[in-house]
């Protein structure tokens, strides 16, 4: 307590405290943002896009894609025959990471409880999941074989957090599970929402479709519908470029690929496909924002803090003198002032952060990534948790600043002769 009124009866203590005060609130404001949106971009997907390529699938007109099955699966074959390819499969509703386009959907536990989920349709005895690299939870059902045995139109696989979400555990292989889909009537011909029991084959890893989604309540599902123009999605061999992939056979898959009724007429790979999604694209640019808006802020506060700081050292000199005079070793003058700076950083931040809590309480904490499962819960979407770790980051930002402007000018003070140090300036 003696030292903390020792430090703030000097007037530029006064002013350096209220300057760090003020940083600590603007700080605060400016990368919070950042923070939240980096961490949420950089959560893993649950599988690997470096090796995935999507190939568009067209057909001629006046034909059904139920009647072009055989010919879609032969240009299947065809794919599989290049060297370069390990695994590929049909997809049969939009592929993961390909679409903005989901079809939603609640799932019920025994309670009635209800989760909002997203739905992937795949065909019995497919290779969806080896393609993807969805790993199966349930020991008793393999990856290789979670799409067997699988009915259509009735059987689903939960990942980790819908299961956890709707039963609290995630030995739910073989359990039902009600499901509500939004479905055709053909007496009103209207669509409605029909509930109806399926029958849980496996439960596999959380996924995310899209690098913005923090909603990990995916679903797959056993379906008979193909879509309009179902793609081809390929999963190279291991070392194979994507992006060479496409460039080198592009022009043999467009012209050869093809049957009487259906063709391939565009490639694209998995990271071009996710980075060129409208909501990616938007989250890049207000990531970008923040990054400038926070490093302008960051900028600012370097200089000015460690301005103020070279004043409030000079001042400093002849006390240094004074006490080296009485005996006192330049380390131990060294480090007095590196605590001095410490204990002025730490209680500025604490109160710059308290008095941003009291805004942060009204206005509520940056959070623009929702879920709608409750059984997955990251660090900020816990109002305490947050604002504890952004005040961390933001105080080990304010502290290194203030430590790095007083060490350098300090020390340089503490290496000159008694009679430099005590000379009147």
């Amino acid at each position: 307590m003696k030292q903390i009124k020792e430090i703030f009866r000097r007037s530029t203590s006064f002013w350096l405290a209220l300057e760090l005060i003020l940083v600590t609130f603007t700080l605060w404001w400016a990368f919070d943002p950042v923070i939240v949106t980096n961490y949420v971009t950089h959560l893993p997907l649950g599988y690997d896009v470096d090796r995935m390529v999507k190939l568009d699938v067209y057909k001629t007109k006046g034909k059904t894609s139920f009647e072009l099955l055989n010919e879609k699966e032969r240009l299947l074959q065809k794919v599989l025959e290049m060297d370069e390819v390990e695994l590929a499969y049909l997809a049969h509703t939009n592929p993961m990471g390909y679409n903005d386009v989901v079809m939603p959907g609640y799932f019920f536990n025994d309670k009635g409880d209800s989760i909002s989920t997203q739905r992937y349709g795949f065909a019995p005895d497919s290779k969806m999941f080896d393609v993807y690299g969805i790993h199966s939870l349930t020991p008793e059902v393999p990856d290789s074989e979670l799409t067997h045995d699988c009915e259509r139109e009735k059987t689903v696989l939960l990942t980790r957090s819908l299961a956890m979400g709707l039963f609290g555990t995630i030995d739910v292989a073989g359990r039902k599970v009600l499901g509500q889909e939004y479905e055709w009537d053909e007496e009103t011909q209207k669509s409605v929402w029909n509930k109806k029991p399926f029958h849980i084959r496996a439960v596999v890893d959380d996924v995310r479709y899209q690098t913005y989604d923090r909603n990990y309540a995916t679903l797959f599902y056993c379906t008979s519908a193909i879509g309009y123009d179902a793609p081809i999605i390929l999963r190279l061999r291991e070392g194979v470029n994507a992006e060479r992939f496409v460039q080198e056979h592009q022009k043999e898959i467009l012209n050869e690929m093809w049957t009487e009724h259906c063709y391939i007429r565009g490639m694209q790979t998995a990271s071009e496909a996710k980075d060129k999604q409208r909501w990616v694209i938007t989250l890049k640019r207000m990531t970008r924002r923040n990054l400038l808006i926070a490093a302008f802020f960051a900028t600012n506060m370097t200089f000015g803090v460690i301005g103020t700081l070279l004043m409030y050292m000079r001042q400093r000199r002849e006390e240094a003198g004074v006490r080296r005079a009485f005996g006192a070793t330049r380390w131990s003058i060294f480090l007095g002032f590196i605590r001095e700076a410490w204990l002025l950083t730490t209680i500025c931040v604490i109160i710059g952060c308290i008095i941003y809590f009291q805004f942060a309480a009204q206005k509520g904490l940056f959070d623009i990534f929702t879920s709608q499962n409750s059984a997955v819960r990251l660090w900020f979407d816990d109002f305490g948790t947050h604002f504890l770790v952004v005040s961390l980051f933001v105080y080990i930002i304010i502290l290194c600043t203030v430590l790095l402007g007083t060490a350098i000018p300090a020390w340089r003070i503490c290496r000159s002769t008694i009679t430099e140090a005590i000379k009147e300036e």
